[in-house]
């Protein structure tokens, strides 16, 4: 654990971080550093990129991890170091993701055991382009969660002015967007894939359709691309994305109804979309579908919101997708358009021996040859 920094997010559970200091002070020889801000999170983060420390563990939510993320890309650092996640927000998808333990001491059990045998896992990651502006991250989002997302960071405390904390400031904010306004956000989405596949996974049969270029208009509640599976609290959107396959997944969620959401909520918290298909395929009714793409466009006459693990952004660049087959001779679609690609094993994630273990089954019993 010498070669292990602790970066620690400031947050609203400071009982926490002094338990988390106690129990890594009291077990492991390891190097603690607690932030006062946002900016100091990211110097944080940039020094560890220059140390000679090979290990980082962030204490923090999916935004923590999300900041973290993206100093490392700046920082080009490749496969030298390594990064993993401890669970110090309300949501924690990208800890839900990697199977991080619940319980804290639980966590460092894990991390510690995953530092000693060297339990790390190369991941992709989305590189999203909006103009000239380039960010990263595992999982990305437009429509009602990003409604969601919003009437959340407008209820603050009327004490300090700052956005609620906590799952239930979520939770409460999802369904009062629910009752309150329209399942979709009005807008026609242009969506743009390149090599890849359309790919169903159901109850009886699956059906795949591959495809050198896709274009489709949707007007879907929710459209999400994901490299790893959850969002928010066990919320599994992404359920059949694998962290290092080399593709990203988009789903398109076609609810037509609040009352189709509503009566499969259990279904679609779980990631069972093949329950909710095979009852909307009876139904003569739009699936949930699924992508598995290298790269993608999506483009609106006027700008929209996103997010990015969880943090809100707006594409507000005008730029041209590249033209459809055939139609090569002129330019067609213009708007406003973001460029999502997946960046293969890019980044090392040092992630708990459960999760490890998955990905590496014959470790002790058979030679892989790639």
């Amino acid at each position: 654990m010498n070669s292990c920094l602790v970066l620690i997010n400031p947050n609203r559970t400071p009982h926490q971080i002094h338990k988390l200091k106690k129990l890594l002070r009291s077990n492991h020889p390891v190097e603690i550093l607690e932030t006062a801000s946002r900016e100091a999170f990211l110097k944080g983060v940039s020094d560890f990129c220059k140390s000679p420390l090979k290990h980082l563990l962030v204490w923090g939510g999916d935004g923590t991890a999300h900041d973290a993320i993206n100093v490392l890309m700046e920082h080009s650092v490749g496969k030298e170091k390594s990064i993993g996640f401890l669970r110090g927000g309300s949501g924690n998808g990208i800890q839900d993701s990697y199977e991080v333990p619940f319980f804290l001491r639980s966590q460092i059990k894990a991390y510690f055991e995953s530092i000693q045998k060297g339990y790390t896992v190369e991941v992709d990651l989305l590189q999203i382009e909006n103009g000239t502006r380039k960010e990263y991250g595992q999982l990305m989002g437009i429509g009602f969660d990003v409604r969601l997302l919003q009437r959340r960071n407008s209820r603050k405390h009327s004490s300090n002015g700052q956005v609620k904390a906590g799952f239930w400031n979520y939770f409460l904010s999802g369904v009062l967007t629910f009752l309150t306004e329209p399942l979709r956000d009005g807008r026609i989405y242009q969506l743009d894939f390149e090599e890849g596949k359309y790919a169903l996974r159901g109850t009886r049969i699956n059906a795949e359709t591959p495809f050198t270029r896709l274009h489709l208009a949707s007007d879907a509640p929710m459209i999400e691309l994901g490299t790893r599976p959850y969002y928010g609290r066990l919320f599994k959107v992404c359920p059949d994305v694998v962290c290092n396959r080399g593709f990203l997944e988009a789903y398109l969620f076609n609810f037509q109804t609040k009352w189709d959401v509503v009566r499969d909520i259990n279904y679609l918290w779980n990631g069972w979309h093949h329950r909710i298909n095979r009852r909307f395929a009876r139904q003569e009714k739009p699936i949930i579908q699924r992508f598995e793409v290298k790269r993608g466009w999506i483009t609106s006459e006027e700008p929209f919101p996103y997010h990015i693990d969880g943090e809100l952004r707006l594409c507000d660049q005008q730029s041209v997708p590249p033209p459809l087959p055939g139609m090569e001779s002129f330019s067609t679609r213009q708007g406003y358009t973001l460029r999502i690609e997946i960046v293969p094993k890019v980044l090392n994630f040092l992630v708990p021996g459960v999760f490890y273990r998955k990905f590496h089954p014959f470790d002790q019993e058979a030679i892989l040859i790639p």
